[in-house]
């Protein structure tokens, strides 16, 4: 693929996309934008560019940017390029966000720059050397889509697509996976650290246990099929030992998860509907 590109934000996924893009055999025009951008960019081996500079030379501009500074972003480069009285149609704009719509690069689209989305389906606590094997959200115009498709590709992620009306459920599906799992491990944390040394030592005794399931899930076909616990057993005097015992603060998130788990065991058929039925009473009953 002969196409060059350009980063606007240096952050973790700005990064992350240099060296992916970059290592999958494109030309990095250049990056700019955030805090030490230009500090990034020598890091990197790349040129520190202005917003004309990266418009002139980027055949595809990713914009690498917080979903708050998306709009102002796309608003600062349409101005210096409209300013510039430089021809940008048949370029390509993506924002790499998962909840944001491909409106809000509507300045650019004025200007004749095909515009997209192209999201990560994944967590960056730091930056990443390869997107391969990762999920990639696509939306925008046709031409845009049909490219975020192969950028997707020739990367090794995996693209599929999310239309603009769908934008948040998508989001928040990520959000179970990624932001509520972690709330979980430290709701488990809180409670595990009555009987560890401190908080610090119930969470590294967790994470043997999370990794377990992590590994159970990866070897499953779907999220079901890596379900165990008292709940996928059928095992009833066991929930109501854990509802007895489980401090008040803690009741309300168990019952909720509690519901759910026994909604998917049914669906799985690891449990019969006379045991859903009688946990979904336990639970229930319990936050009343």
């Amino acid at each position: 693929m002969n196409l060059t590109f350009g980063a606007i934000g240096a952050g973790r996924v700005g990064v992350s996309f240099v060296k992916s893009f970059g290592a999958a055999g494109l030309r990095c025009a250049g990056v700019y934008g955030g805090a030490y951008a230009d500090v990034k960019a020598k890091t990197l081996g790349v040129p520190f560019v202005t917003p004309v500079e990266m418009a002139q030379r980027a055949d595809v501009i990713f914009i690498c940017v917080p979903d708050r500074a998306i709009g102002e972003a796309a608003d600062v480069l349409a101005a210096e390029i409209a300013r510039s009285g430089f021809d940008v149609r048949g370029k390509f704009a993506y924002h790499v966000s998962g909840s944001a719509q491909v409106s809000v690069l509507a300045p650019l689209a004025a200007l004749g720059i095909e515009t997209g989305s192209l999201h990560p389906l994944q967590s960056f606590a730091a930056p990443r050397d390869s997107l391969a094997n990762i999920g990639m959200a696509v939306d925008g115009t046709p031409k845009a889509q049909e490219l975020a498709q192969d950028l997707a590709q020739l990367v090794g992620a995996v693209p599929f697509n999310v239309p603009a009306e769908e934008r948040a459920a998508y989001h928040a599906a990520a959000c179970f996976c990624s932001n509520y799992a972690v709330t979980v491990v430290a709701l488990a944390q809180k409670l595990l650290a009555r009987w560890a040394a401190s908080e610090e030592e119930a969470f590294k005794l967790l994470l043997p246990l999370f990794n377990g399931t992590a590994h159970n899930l990866q070897n499953a076909k779907t999220a079901g099929q890596a379900l165990t616990g008292p709940i996928t057993r059928g095992d009833a005097v066991t929930v109501k030992a854990h509802l007895a015992a489980l401090p008040q603060e803690f009741l309300p998130a168990y019952c909720v998860l509690g519901r759910e788990t026994v909604k998917l065991a049914a669906a799985c058929g690891s449990i019969t509907p006379s045991a859903a039925a009688e946990m979904m009473d336990l639970l229930t009953e319990a936050t009343k």
